[in-house]
């Protein structure tokens, strides 16, 4: 019979599963979610540049990708204009921050530009 161990997260003792002898977090959720994340964030500490590799290989992979994104948009016109009807305040208020950003950083353009 197996012997009770102490798991690494939340410090409680458990008994490990029979067919993972070394089995070193208990079975509860949050253990469990908590040893997902820290999985997925070595991972990525391991292969920090995964999702950047279609990026870096092919140049029209950004072309694409906007391309595909306008494409989608165009079919699914009522789905965002039935979301933003749903989420108003939020849209106005993101759209609304979004352009004093956009104006920002257009004076600050221009202003440059005169400088020079």
């Amino acid at each position: 019979m197996a012997e009770e161990r102490i798991c690494k997260i939340c410090g409680k003792p458990f008994l490990p599963n029979k067919y993972r002898p070394n089995q070193t977090i208990c079975s509860s959720l949050e253990c469990q979610y908590q040893r997902q994340l820290d999985n997925m964030k070595q991972w990525r500490q391991r292969n920090p540049n995964y999702f950047k590799y279609k990026e870096s290989q092919d140049s029209s992979w950004k072309e694409t990708c906007r391309s595909r994104s306008l494409e989608w948009r165009k079919r699914h016109m009522e789905y965002l204009k039935l979301y933003r009807e749903e989420h108003r305040e939020r849209h106005r208020s993101y759209m609304r921050e979004y352009m004093r950003e956009y104006r920002k950083k257009k004076r600050l353009g221009q202003e440059g530009q005169a400088a020079v």
